[in-house]
């Protein structure tokens, strides 16, 4: 899981500068970007995976949001790959969330990928 997030990492990070696994310090600057995944053996040696990415932004104008997002889109159909594996995303659902900060806009965008393991 460490190299799978680190290869998503520095992938959204080329997207967008402030992107976290699990979750935003503190004091990161709107927009960002978060994500997370999860892996569930298939039972044939491949791993599937999911990963949900949100966007956050606190303009009220979510135009700088959704071209975010747009951005985040072209992992869709992206192999992202490392020494140890490689795993190809599809979009699955792009939802827009309502946050309880009614200040906060966000996007979640997920996909599934399947991943092979090198070696």
């Amino acid at each position: 899981m460490i190299a799978l997030r680190k290869s998503l990492t520095a992938f959204l990070k080329t997207i967008h500068p402030r992107a976290y696994f699990q979750e935003a310090p503190s004091t990161a600057v709107f927009p960002y970007l978060v994500f997370d995944f999860q892996l569930y053996p298939d039972g044939e040696g491949f791993e599937l995976c999911t990963l949900s990415v949100d966007g956050w932004s606190k303009n009220p104008d979510t135009t700088e949001l959704e071209n975010l997002m747009t951005s985040v889109k072209t992992l869709d159909k992206t192999t992202v790959t490392n020494p140890e594996m490689a795993i190809i995303f599809y979009l699955e659902n792009m939802l827009p969330l309502i946050d309880d900060d009614k200040t906060i806009k966000r996007r979640q965008y997920n996909f599934s990928g399947k991943l092979f393991r090198k070696g």
